[in-house]
Parts: structure tokens; sequence; C-alpha cells
């Protein structure tokens, strides 16, 4: 779920130079590979320098470019890169799927050893929900449900008897037992699709931040007064 980025490019595997490298560009990589999201973006060869060419720079994406090849870049080796700014990835290990999922609600699946899996409702509550919701990228869950309203899992699962305080920054972190378990009991999330980003910002204060077609972006401040801020506060 993590390391530096290698893409194929007419046979040959190269890597990618870190100029304008940021999450919108991490986060199609990680869903190409199979991931929800990006955690962080990490430049300088913080997984080591690779060899061979750099095959992609200045790379820009929207973020919701299907494969890292859709975003706009430049497809040849740079004069001012090198492989000490080779591109790296982290992904997130939690992801919503199910019937009628989307990208803040659905059934909670985590990766473990390379499998993922689902959930059980266990004690499955607020809290859990709201450390799932930041993992993914959410400010915190609206509701914690069960009995796999988002239909069944397939596979393991691979928690159950999750205990969160809260404060975890990931559900991974929380206390849990892999104990007996049925798909019935599959748990899921709602999370909020807003969020206060920003210099300085806190879970109170900051820049808002909304989500729309799996893409977060910013809200312009024209007509923007207090009746606009006290509905945000209440969603948040």
């Amino acid at each position: 779920s993590k390391g530096r980025v290698e893409v194929l490019r007419n046979g040959v595997w190269g890597t990618v130079c870190d100029n304008d490298w940021d999450i919108s560009d991490a986060t199609v990589v990680c869903r190409q590979l199979g991931y929800s999201h990006a955690f962080s973006a990490p430049g300088r060869a913080t997984y080591g320098q690779g060899t061979g060419p750099i095959v992609m720079n200045d790379v820009q994406c929207r973020g919701d470019e299907a494969k890292l090849h859709d975003c706009s870049s430049m497809f040849e080796q740079n004069s001012n890169c090198g492989h000490h700014l080779d591109a790296s990835v982290s992904c997130a290990t939690i992801r919503l799927r199910g019937e009628h999922a989307t990208h803040s609600k659905g059934r909670v699946e985590v990766l473990r050893n390379g499998v993922w899996g689902t959930v059980c409702d266990n004690n499955w509550d607020i809290n859990d929900a709201t450390v799932a919701c930041r993992q993914l990228g959410y400010s915190h869950a609206l509701s914690a449900p069960r009995r796999a309203i988002y239909g069944e899992g397939t596979g393991p699962i691979l928690m159950n008897d999750v205990e969160c305080r809260g404060s975890e920054a990931q559900l991974q972190n929380c206390s849990f037992r892999i104990s007996h378990c049925s798909h019935h009991e599959d748990a899921s999330v709602s999370c909020a699709k807003i969020r206060l980003r920003g210099e300085n910002a806190t879970d109170s204060k900051g820049r808002v931040e909304v989500l729309r077609n799996g893409v977060w972006g910013t809200v312009c401040d024209d007509d923007w007064d207090i009746n606009d801020a006290a509905v945000v506060c209440r969603q948040l």
C-alpha cells in the first residue's frame, strides 16, 4: 500500500519525478492500485531511489482520473530531475464497498496481509465509524450502520469487537479481536461530505471543503455569510 511509484511505458518500467507531485496525483495512483484514496504523497525518494528512466514529470491530476497516464504530464527525462526526486505514495488500507455504496458511505473493508476483508458489527459505534471516516479523508461519521446495510461482503472477516476511543488515526490502531462472525453482521459507515482544512485549521475552524463526485473542492466566498457558515457548522 505504500512505496515508490513506477509506471510502464513502451515495455519499460520507470519512475515518476516529484515535481508538482501532490495528493491528487497520489490518489489517482492509489485508486489505480485498488485503494480508495491516498494518505500522503511523499517525494524525495522516500522509499529509495529507482533505476532506469524517469518516464513522467510535472504530473498534474485533477484527482478523478482513472489512471495516472490520463493526467497531464511530461513523458520525458527532464534535466531538472534525478532519481533523488522519485515520487511515492502511501495508500489507505480501508475502503467502502457494497450495494448503493458511494465515496462517503458503504460497507467497511480493511486490508490485512494483502487481503481485503470486512469488519464485524459487534460493539460497532459512532466512535469506530468516525475513525474509519477520518482514515478515508472525512472529518467525522454521520452514522455507524450495522447488519450489512450495504449488502454482505465476501472473503474473511478481519476485525471484530472494534473499540475505538475516536482519536485514533486508523481503524487498525483501535482495540479489536479476530473471532467468529458472519457477513450478515458486516459493519458500515456514513461519512460527512464536508471538512475543514488549511494553515492553523482545527476541528472547529478552517477553510471549507466539500466532496462532489469523489473530488474535494473549496467554496467561493461570493455572498458567503453567517447563515451559510451556520449550516456548515451544524453539518460538522
